[in-house]
């Protein structure tokens, strides 16, 4: 049996690799280009998406299982994954976002039963917890790096994935993230990537209570909204019927294949994997 690893802590920071890969820096208004044999954007495409469903987890173990996981796909110790989640309610905030941005005091994240943690992603403050899918794509870019072409593909899947249920969102100039009319935002944004393979992701507003938003300046955006899949619906919507459509959304947009995984809480990597 393999030994299971102690996930009770963050990752821990490690020193800045000297192999880094080339960054692309694209025109901002350069058109979306999905993925396709001519021009793929990772390096595996092609190839399969191995996707696990880890059902309601807490948020630092899963921070570093993604951690855990980059370094194995580095390795070539597995292919690209995309982890599913369900946070208990967490605020997080990214490099360079500023704490003034968390209107909850500590007393007040304690009634709420929330947490706030500090993370290496890049972006401002967000909120993850019940009726929000998010997922965190494991995946390797092709060198040289193009970041904005991956986060804007980030946005198209989730386009992709409201429109199959009625709700017309889009991207708005300027601004990183999923849009509905302009003013609401459907989803957030925000990545890492560390010598080529990406850690965080996208958290997709389902069904979640919009009331946690209250508590915090989403994104740093003062004069934006927050809203949901069932707000704009006005009717629940089944969280499972969007993570399948979400998954299927970002295999195609990154060129990959599916491949689905185990359900429920991953220990370490089978050594077999390819």
């Amino acid at each position: 049996m393999a030994q299971m690893r102690d996930i009770s802590h963050g990752p821990a920071a490690t020193e800045a690799p000297v192999d880094q890969p080339r960054l692309a820096r694209p025109r901002r208004d350069q058109p979306f280009e999905p993925a396709t044999d001519a021009k793929p954007l990772l390096l595996a495409h092609g190839g399969l998406l191995t996707v696990e469903r880890l059902g309601t987890v807490a948020y630092q173990p899963a921070w570093e299982l993604q951690d855990e996981l980059a370094e194995q796909r580095r390795a070539r110790r597995i292919g690209d994954r995309l982890l599913l989640v369900e946070h208990f309610p967490v605020y997080t905030i990214g490099r360079g976002g500023d704490e003034a941005n968390l209107l909850a005091t500590p007393q007040r994240l304690r009634e709420l039963g929330a947490e706030f943690v500090r993370v290496d992603r890049g972006g401002d403050i967000t909120f993850h917890g019940p009726g929000q899918i998010v997922a965190y794509p494991i995946v390797e870019l092709r060198d040289p790096l193009d970041l904005r072409r991956y986060v804007r593909s980030l946005e198209e899947a989730v386009i992709a994935t409201a429109a199959g249920f009625g709700v017309e969102a889009h991207r708005e100039d300027g601004l990183v993230g999923v849009w509905v009319e302009g003013n609401r935002k459907l989803a957030a944004i925000g990545v890492r990537v560390r010598r080529g393979v990406t850690t965080h992701g996208l958290g997709l507003n389902v069904n979640t209570d919009l009331r946690w938003f209250a508590e915090m300046v989403p994104c740093g955006i003062a004069d934006k909204e927050v809203t949901t899949l069932a707000r704009e619906l006005r009717h629940p919507v089944e969280m499972a019927a969007v993570e399948d459509r979400l998954t299927d959304e970002l295999a195609r947009i990154f060129g990959l294949v599916l491949a689905q995984g185990r359900s429920g809480p991953i220990g370490p990597a089978d050594s077999s994997e390819q």
